[in-house]
Formats: structure tokens, sequence, C-alpha cells
């Protein structure tokens, strides 16, 4: 496995870590594969590192290049400094698919919760000048052909105006990240105190046109960040525009669970859960994708 951290900008502190594949030998030799590049959540305040390697190295185990972004967060990195950083490392991943033996017409992007709504927004947003002309770069260079999209910020209107005792005592224990300051909306618009109408400039499902790509959509019903309406709406506002996708909403389960299996949390947290069939299936859609 090819597995260094990549430098993807000059003005930039964004770095690209690759897991790619050996070649295969024998008639295994030269094989083409699929790419996958993961946008860890974390609020735009930090990136999640359970997001991060433990979805690369399931990916790699089913055959696919992985790659995991770590872009830039807080407020001082407002939209959209993260989406330019994305669409550079989508960019830098086809600039390099002789090398690395990629299908550079099989390239998803995956995202979860904070990095959900990162990598929609490229879904959203390739083919706009704050990337074609702001960083120089083509469509076809940044366009990602699929969206896996794990319990995205998609509205980005909480499910509660409150944070629960019992994500406060966690962040306090050092359990997750401390993620308490400025929210998510201030952070992308670079400033506190926003009106509503700022806000609502936020909502991707303002946005959506028949250009997505195709789009994998999971989550959970009893997510405290995420309203289980951010998973419907933006299924609905595909299926309008004929955006093919798929969407899968679990009644169980809490936020940030990235693969819910035993590499990101305890035993006792994923107990019971059927959450982490969402891998598999993600890995059946990928491969649908040629079906008639």
């Amino acid at each position: 496995m090819i597995n260094k951290t990549i430098k993807l900008m000059a003005d930039s502190s964004a770095e690209l870590t690759t897991y790619i594949l050996d070649d295969g030998e024998y008639d295994r030799k030269n094989t083409i594969r699929p790419a996958v590049i993961i946008c860890p959540g974390g609020g735009y305040t930090v990136v999640s590192k359970n997001e991060g390697e433990p979805v690369a190295l399931a990916y790699a185990r089913m055959g696919y290049h992985a790659f995991v972004l770590n872009y830039s967060v807080k407020i001082d990195n407002p939209f959209p400094t993260a989406l330019r950083e994305l669409a550079k490392a989508v960019s830098v991943v086809r600039d390099n698919v002789q090398e690395w033996l990629i299908d550079s017409d099989n390239i998803s992007v995956v995202g979860f919760s904070a990095g959900g709504n990162l990598a929609l927004s490229l879904g959203i947003y390739y083919n706009t000048p704050m990337l074609t002309t702001d960083i120089s770069l083509k469509v076809e260079q940044v366009k990602p052909n699929n969206l896996i999209l794990g319990y995205p910020a998609v509205s980005l209107e909480p499910r509660t105006t409150e944070t629960p005792q019992a994500i406060i005592k966690m962040m306090e224990q050092g359990l997750i990240p401390d993620m308490r300051g400025p929210n998510i909306q201030e952070i992308l618009l670079g400033k506190e105190n926003v009106t509503k109408e700022e806000i609502e400039s936020l909502n991707l499902l303002n946005y959506i046109h028949e250009e997505v790509p195709r789009t994998f959509i999971w989550g959970t019903y009893e997510d405290s960040v995420i309203p289980p309406t951010d998973l419907v709406g933006l299924s609905s506002k595909l299926i309008e525009y004929k955006i093919p996708c798929e969407l899968h909403m679990f009644e169980k389960g809490p936020h940030g669970m990235s693969l819910s299996d035993e590499s990101v949390k305890t035993a006792q947290q994923i107990s019971g859960l059927s959450l982490s069939v969402w891998f598999d299936l993600s890995v059946k859609w990928l491969q649908q994708r040629n079906l008639a």
C-alpha cells in the first residue's frame, strides 16, 4: 500500500492521505480500481479520526483505492475554503489515475456529518467560478461520479438548539471532541451573530440541480444532531431533479457512528444496532452504477 500525505495547496494546511493498494500480480497485474475520497465530520471544528482512516481501510479491503482529506476548519476558514480543498483533492486523484491505476470514471466522495455537507457541496458547486475560475480547475477534474453521505448536515438546521447534557459530559471527559464555541453556520459564514437569512443561504436543499451526481444517503431517526428531515428532504429533492439516489434511514443509533463496528466504537455502543450494514450496502450501490 502507498500510504503517504500530500499537501494540497500552497496557501492551505489541508492534506490528503493516500491508501493506495499495491498493484496486483499475475492475472491481477495492472488492475484498474475505483477510488473513494473521504471527508470526515467534526462540525467544521475538528476533523474526526474515527471517520477517516478506519473508513479508508474498510473500502481498501473491498478493493478501492482510498484517500482521506484533512481539510481546514474553524471560523477563520469560512466557506468555500474546505470546498476548494476538496475540489483540489479530487483533481489530484484524477491527475494521477494512470500512475495509481484508478478508474477515472469511478471516483466517489464519502462524507460524514459536516464532511457530508462538504461532499454534497462539491456535488452541487463543482461547475461554479469559485472552483473553475478562482483556483483554476476544470469541471471534469473535480466532479465526483458518486456521493456517499453519512448523516450529512444538509439544511444546517439543528435538531435541537441545546447541547444534550450527555454530550457535554462526554466532551468534558475527552471522549468526543469539544465543539463548543462558534456553531457550524457561524464557521461557514466566517462570523458570529448571523441572521436567519444568512443561515438560510447555507441550506443545500436550495441548490440541488439536475447535474448533481448519483447519491447514497444514510442516517438515523434517533440522531440528536442531524434531523431525519435532512435525509428525507435531500432524497426528495434528488428525486425531484431525477438524480438516482438511495436512502437508508435506521431507527436506532446516535450521531457520529462512522462504520458502527468495533474498529471505531465499543461493543457496548454498537450492541443491538443494525447500522454497520450501511457500509456493505454502499459498496453494493457503487457496484450497481453500470446496471441497466
